[in-house]
């Protein structure tokens, strides 16, 4: 199947996907419906995807970008952010520290379980494999990063707070330049997955529930 490629409809097929759909899920779906929407999303991209650019599945997820010297890159740059985001929520929010792990570990086991399965997976096939397949050609490099951070944050507002977003687009930025790198879906998942499971670990997990927390001034 060929699909079009002319700059102002793939403009609108990103505006659509980036813009208008986080802010309909925002405005209109119950929370509830937010983790099924995003697998319909990330299936639909996954077509688009393989219309796009047609790969085997090995090449399609390039196992082959987890060398060790980027494993080590991803490790060291989760520590420095790790170490900075402790101390940050340490100083600024000291009550909400391993909340999670004091009030029910078997509940924190099972995030770390299915976090990575059930929500980074859909998440990494959306907005890198889909977005840098289908949009490299109209967008530089730098370019293409940004669109792949910042809409990946923005995404974020469906919970209803700007701390998620806000550390979303962070991290976004940094998962894009990692697919950017290396073109592995695999080590972005892997590196998506650390921060989603220490962010619930440390206790911010309250700003990444279906839109059910104010962030407190």
């Amino acid at each position: 199947m060929l699909l079009y490629t002319r700059k102002p409809l793939l403009l609108t097929e990103l505006a659509l996907f980036m813009i208008g759909l986080p802010l309909l899920m925002w405005l209109v779906l119950p929370p509830y419906t937010i983790l099924p929407v995003v697998w319909m999303m990330a299936l639909f991209c996954h077509h688009m995807t393989n219309w796009t650019k047609l790969q085997k599945l090995n090449e399609w997820w390039h196992r082959q970008g987890i060398t060790r010297a980027e494993l080590g890159r991803v490790l060291l740059r989760f520590v420095a952010c790790a170490a900075a985001l402790s101390l940050a929520t340490y100083l600024l929010m000291p009550d909400v520290l391993f909340n999670i792990i004091k009030r029910s570990w078997k509940f924190w086991l099972l995030i770390m379980v299915l976090y990575p399965l059930l929500s980074v997976v859909p998440q990494e096939i959306i907005f890198r494999r889909y977005l840098f397949t289908r949009f490299e050609t109209i967008f530089t490099p730098t370019m293409m990063v940004l669109v792949s951070g910042l809409g990946f944050g923005f995404a974020h507002i469906v919970f209803n707070n700007w701390v998620a977003p806000a550390l979303c687009a962070v991290g976004g930025l940094m998962f894009a330049r990692t697919y950017q790198r290396t073109g592995s879906l695999a080590l972005v998942c892997l590196e998506h997955a650390l921060y989603g499971d220490f962010i619930f670990t440390l206790g911010l997990g309250r700003y990444f529930y279906h839109g059910a927390v104010a962030v407190p001034h």
